[in-house]
């Protein structure tokens, strides 16, 4: 779903399909048809965006077939969906993160997806999103991978910005602290990755920590400000309810700090759905319906900021 701001600004709103997801490509359609398109139609608009969390097996197979590559992205123009965003924590599955930074899978995987997100964009849209995990769990994190991983990141802007002079798309990724992990706040993630790449890597801000308050939202936005690394991608908003903070204000100060130029970054918003927040819910019916809740709050907190829906 695109918003557009007055300064002509694209704000995209998208949720993450991790919610529902697909060991390979054909389930991947069955998926955005038995889900996306309904919860689309629930919102009554003509575009819709999604996030996909692609498991590695789909993302080898995208690689190596141009012509499944060239029927997936047919088949979200079909369905009225649109990709800029795509989740990188890999694994099996979705609440699997995947190898960590030290190892050569997490940085191949990464860059399939950066190939794959950069032929999926519309063609008016010139930024990707990817994100990815905190390096690695901090418990796991001897010294001496430190610097294994450094140097993987440093390949990893190489590749990204020889990607855009072949595509014309810049695809950033976003490394999302999570305590536990080696990069547990906004601080540390600038520390680790600001000064490696400003333009290709950043962070993404979980709104849900930030209106938890495992860190502060102003001064995580300071933080990015003073470093020129980009927000990657605001992701994990969605309506806590009355038994939790919700993350309105997160949303509001981020898309206020990006669309003032305080702080550089894609206008990206991923809204996510777990069965934790609310009561277990069965059935697509039950899953469509939330997801189009979650979404229409969203739309309604961004709307209410003076941003319009776009065509």
């Amino acid at each position: 779903m695109r918003l557009l701001h007055d300064d002509g600004t694209l704000v995209h709103l998208a949720y993450n399909t991790g919610v529902h997801p697909a060991e390979d490509l054909e389930n991947l359609i069955a998926h955005l048809t038995r889900y996306a398109v309904p919860v689309r139609r629930k919102l009554g608009v003509d575009r819709l965006g999604v996030c996909l969390w692609l498991a590695p097996a789909v993302a080898d197979h995208l690689s190596a077939d141009r012509i499944e590559l060239v029927r997936l992205r047919r088949s979200l123009e079909e369905r009225g969906l649109e990709v800029v965003s795509l989740n990188g924590t890999g694994g099996r599955h979705q609440e699997t993160p995947g190898p960590d930074w030290a190892k050569p899978e997490r940085y191949r995987y990464t860059m399939a997806l950066a190939k794959i997100l950069a032929f999926l964009l519309p063609d008016d849209v010139r930024f990707g999103s990817i994100s990815t995990i905190p390096i690695g769990w901090r418990r796991d994190w001897p010294a001496d991978l430190h610097s294994i991983a450094s140097r993987r990141l440093e390949r990893l802007s190489r590749e990204l910005r020889g990607l855009y002079s072949v595509t014309g798309k810049t695809i950033r990724v976003g490394f999302e602290p999570w305590p536990g992990c080696v990069l547990e706040t906004t601080e540390q993630a600038l520390r680790r990755v600001g000064g490696i790449d400003s333009e290709h890597l950043g962070v993404c801000l979980d709104a849900c920590h930030l209106s938890l308050g495992d860190e502060k939202a102003g001064e995580a936005l300071r933080g990015l400000a003073q470093s020129g690394a980009p927000v990657v991608k605001l992701g994990h908003v969605h309506n806590h309810g009355k038994e939790s903070p919700s993350t309105q204000p997160v949303i509001e100060g981020t898309l206020n700090a990006i669309l003032s130029g305080a702080v550089s970054g894609s206008a990206h918003v991923e809204v996510e759905v777990h069965d934790w927040i609310a009561p277990k819910t069965k059935g697509p019916a039950a899953l469509v319906a939330r997801l189009a809740d979650e979404l229409d709050w969203t739309r309604s907190n961004l709307t209410a900021l003076g941003l319009k829906l776009a065509a």
